[in-house]
């Protein structure tokens, strides 16, 4: 069935007003999940997403521009609820993401302009945006899979306190703030500059298994709903296909077996009298059948378009070619009554060139091809009125 495929970002805007992006590629096949690739592009927004990428995309979004509050643990989102923490915003204009943990919340909130401007850039590149997390909430989803185990987590500038149950307590940001020791996923080392961007592709990967740690909206949803939908779309089908698939093979087998046993059968009883009453007729059959196939020009084997395309992968540069004769026709006898034969196994290819050093070098190429058995040159000369050198060779294999 082949192996899924998750892609995911995370863009951090730095306090210059430049960004880095980190992308990750996870690939799931029989329930193990492994980093495909890592890459990471730094500078403007706009330099940023001109870059190539796969899709569809899970997002993060850290730094510049996103305000994290901390607030006793709310069970409902409004807008109203959320007032008080944010009293001098509009928060219709904002995206939010609310991370309940314990006997806590932790809101985090961006501008609509910023992210839909993103989605946009991406959009363009057709790449859809599946899921967008905000700040660095999304690696609650790997921290048992990392080897940190007392009560903090330090990487890449997030600095976390967690309570024994490994519920958030406390959250801050410091640019020099890096892990004491090299990070781990399980057993494979990870940057921990690409830490968020692996949680992100890793709740990708399980969306369906996963409480979802997302910004709530809608039209992203919806993205993920399709997304989601062709998978399983591929998924079904290629079952059903795989399924009508093995009723054929089965169904051809019994056919060919019992086939097989009422043809050996008809063998058996007119095996005598064919050979002893039609050997004559047979053997008179094959002497015209193989004059007939050598009038038609029997080409050894090899298909037109095969010789073709050798010709044409070896082809230099230089050289144009204008006309190309195989097994061309060649008369034998005297008088008015010549017989046409075909001169089968041999190739007249005329051309022009600029350089008699690049014919040299086909003909030299040609000759290393296995199934050529000559090639020489027929006639090489100038000619003025196509201002180049006109050349014929003749190839037999």
């Amino acid at each position: 069935m082949g192996s899924f495929l998750s892609n995911a970002a995370e863009i951090h805007f730095k306090s210059d007003g430049t960004c880095s992006m980190r992308l990750v590629e996870l690939s799931l096949s029989k329930k193990l999940i492994q980093i495909e690739s890592k890459k990471e592009y730094s500078g403007s927004l706009e330099e940023v997403l001109k870059n190539d990428f796969s899709g569809p995309l899970a997002l993060t979004i850290t730094g510049k521009g996103l305000l994290v509050k901390k607030t006793a643990r709310l069970e409902q989102v409004t807008e109203q609820g959320l007032q008080h923490l944010f009293p001098q915003m509009k928060l219709s204009e904002f995206y939010v993401q609310h991370f309940p943990t314990g006997t806590c919340s932790f809101i985090a909130v961006i501008r609509k302009e910023i992210v839909n401007a993103m989605i946009s850039a991406f959009k363009l590149k057709s790449v859809d945006i599946v899921l967008l997390s905000l700040g660095p909430f999304v690696v609650d989803q790997v921290v048992p899979q990392i080897n940190s185990y007392g009560a903090q987590l330090k990487f890449d500038g997030h600095h976390i306190t967690f309570d024994g149950d490994k519920n958030w307590q406390e959250y801050s940001f410091s640019a020099g703030e890096h892990a004491a020791f090299p990070l781990k996923i399980d057993i494979e080392s990870i940057p921990e500059k690409y830490l968020l961007a692996y949680a992100s592709a890793f709740q990708f990967t399980l969306h369906e298994q996963l409480n979802l740690i997302e910004v709530l909206s809608a039209e992203i949803k919806q993205n993920l709903v399709d997304y989601a939908a062709k998978l399983k779309f591929k998924k079904h089908g290629m079952l059903i296909l795989l399924f009508f698939f093995v009723l054929l093979m089965l169904n051809f087998l019994v056919f060919n077996y019992y086939n097989s046993d009422n043809q050996e059968l008809m063998s058996k009883a007119g095996q005598k009298s064919y050979v002893f009453e039609n050997r004559q007729k047979m053997e008179e059959d094959v002497k015209v059948k193989e004059g007939m196939v050598q009038k038609l020009g029997w080409n050894k084997g090899y298909s037109y378009a095969y010789l073709c395309d050798q010709l044409g992968q070896t082809l230099p540069k230089e050289i144009k070619l204008e006309e190309m004769q195989i097994n061309s026709l060649y008369g034998t006898g005297s008088g008015l009554l010549k017989a046409p034969q075909l001169d089968n196994g041999s190739m007249r290819i005329k051309g022009q060139t600029s350089s008699v050093y690049a014919v040299n070098d086909w003909i030299y190429t040609l000759k290393e091809k296995q199934w050529v058995k000559e090639v020489k040159l027929e006639k090489y000369m100038a000619d003025d009125q196509k201002g180049a050198q006109v050349f014929t060779l003749f190839l037999s294999y």
